[in-house]
């Protein structure tokens, strides 16, 4: 393992290598998980005409952020109005826990818990070819608005800004995400003293600083569901403690959030219970993952078997 400093250089050439060599798109499961994703959710003309757009969509706004990369507003504001234009391509909307949002005041800063649906994986983009940035290793990648794009309309209701929590990306690609606002987990491969957990609440904290009115998207799989089990993108892996223990330590909302791809009717969201966590052992950390994780699987379950 190699030993880096809480303050990470994302420029250190090993720390590059380590990301792209996260990223790559090539792994067996990483291909078994994406055409099963494929299956669910390509099979009506209107969700294929929807994720070619989505996909050109995406190429145009990362070679317009490369160019704006030094103006961290501009980045940012046009990130925002991508993520709510995905949105409506996906016909995301919440069906189910919409009046549970209005308990919240209006541009209250909250941490959405979702199942790492994969539908992003069906976007990739070559970087060299498709937006003129050429890493080495680096042939393809997964813009990430579509990573999260889906849960807008929890954002929307809100009155917040929408932002999420992912592996880097290299070079230029992670400057964009920083300059977007979102939140970059370092490789597991690269040790950082401390933790993880802690050298990720330090940046949430920063980025609630610069956005109190940010709905930032937290992935407790960790991986996209399905991927590592070999089962299906509605069986969803365990959940980790890291986003509870940092919604209990900044004293910010968890807003529980289910998402599921109905072929017809698009993206359907059902919102849980929203909580601030108590600060607490690691039991009882785990216990409110477990909860969250199981309520989710009911719901996704119900929706398949529709």
């Amino acid at each position: 393992m190699e030993k880096m400093s809480m303050q990470l250089n994302r420029n250190d050439p090993s720390y590059i290598n380590a990301v792209v060599k996260k990223k790559s798109q090539t792994d067996p499961k990483e291909t078994a998980i994406r055409e099963k994703i494929e299956k669910n959710v390509l099979g009506e003309q209107w969700a294929q005409e929807a994720f070619a757009g989505i996909q050109r969509e995406q190429i145009s706004y990362l070679r317009d952020s490369v160019d704006h990369v030094s103006n961290p507003d501009y980045v940012h504001e046009r990130t925002q109005t991508v993520l709510r234009e995905i949105a409506m391509r996906l016909r995301s909307k919440i069906v189910e826990g919409q009046e549970l949002l209005q308990t919240l005041p209006k541009g209250t800063p909250v941490l959405i818990a979702t199942n790492h649906f994969g539908a992003y994986k069906l976007t990739a983009t070559d970087p060299r070819a498709d937006i003129g940035v050429d890493i080495p290793n680096y042939d393809a990648m997964y813009p990430y608005p579509m990573y999260f794009a889906a849960l807008h309309p929890v954002s929307s209701v809100l009155g917040d800004n929408l932002y999420y929590v992912s592996e880097d990306f290299p070079r230029v690609f992670g400057q964009i995400h920083s300059a977007a606002g979102f939140i970059h987990v370092p490789p597991a491969s690269l040790e950082i003293p401390g933790g993880r957990t802690a050298f990720l609440l330090k940046q949430t904290a920063e980025a609630l600083g610069k956005h109190s009115n940010a709905a930032i998207v937290n992935f407790p799989e960790g991986g996209t569901s399905g991927k590592y089990s070999g089962l299906g993108p509605y069986d969803l892996d365990p959940f980790k403690t890291g986003g509870y223990v940092i919604a209990a330590n900044l004293g910010v909302h968890i807003v529980p959030v289910a998402q599921f791809f109905d072929k017809h009717e698009g993206i359907q969201l059902k919102v849980l219970r929203p909580f601030i966590p108590p600060i607490s052992e690691k039991e009882a950390y785990e216990h409110m993952a477990e909860s969250n994780r199981m309520e989710m699987q009911l719901w996704l379950d119900q929706r398949k078997n529709q």
